[in-house]
């Protein structure tokens, strides 16, 4: 797949907020100044400049490529990073440098059922594939998303996930929560066990795109080919 080289952008802070009970994850919305259009593909990220000794930080992509005027990035929040001081910093009209659109982990042609599998923030881009694929592109291949986190104060996107099964039949999607409180009835421990659990007959006809850190994407890996899935038909990304 060709796709767009990545240039510099000057964007503007439209909006921010928290999408998480306990404000780890920060959801940052940028309109683009110049040049005011981009081309990507959803899955992609692009690369913040976040001080004046050029350092950057990258985060994927959260809206869809609709959405040519501008764009979303959701981040977690972490205690003295470098990234995250100058995410909370930033205000509404605030203006950034921005490389993109960067990387290569997009969704391949094919006509095989999709299973997303993705752990922590590594959500994000594999949210806006399964957005670009059901409301842009009316996919109609099965889709499945297994996503993994820790407990539910650290949880966001359900609403938007569960409007998306509630209106298109090929997609659902399983929460599972390694520490989860006392209520939750789903599943629970890592996602490789519910991988386990759903796919005990066979994973024939399946390609995955895994996203997380890279311990859990390498775990997840394995775990699929344990089941039987060939290599080449897992596509992965890890965060560092």
């Amino acid at each position: 797949m060709e796709l767009a080289k990545p240039q510099q952008y000057n964007a503007r802070v439209s909006d921010k907020y928290f999408v998480s009970e306990n404000e780890r994850f920060l959801y940052v919305k940028f309109e683009l100044v110049l040049p005011d259009r981009m081309e990507y593909e959803a899955g992609q990220y692009v690369s913040l400049k976040i001080n004046e000794q050029h350092e950057r930080r990258c985060y994927s992509i959260a809206s869809t490529p609709d959405d040519d005027h501008g764009f979303h990035i959701l981040a977690e929040m972490v205690e003295g990073g470098k990234g995250s001081e100058y995410l909370k910093k930033l205000s509404p009209g605030d203006e950034v440098e921005a490389l993109a659109p960067l990387g290569r982990f997009v969704i391949e042609p094919s006509e095989s059922k999709l299973l997303f599998v993705a752990t922590g923030s590594g959500i994000v881009p594999i949210y806006a594939m399964i957005n670009d694929l059901l409301i842009n592109k009316q996919e109609k291949r099965q889709m499945r998303l297994h996503w993994g986190m820790r407990s539910e104060e650290d949880l966001f996107f359900v609403d938007n996930l569960e409007r998306l099964a509630d209106e298109y039949p090929n997609f659902v999607f399983d929460i599972v929560l390694s520490k989860p409180g006392t209520e939750w009835d789903l599943c629970s421990g890592h996602v490789q066990d519910c991988l386990t659990r759903d796919f005990v007959g066979g994973i024939d006809g399946w390609e995955a795109y895994v996203c997380g850190m890279p311990n859990k994407v390498m775990s997840i890996v394995a775990k699929l080919e344990e089941l039987g899935m060939k290599k080449e038909n897992i596509y992965h990304e890890k965060f560092a």
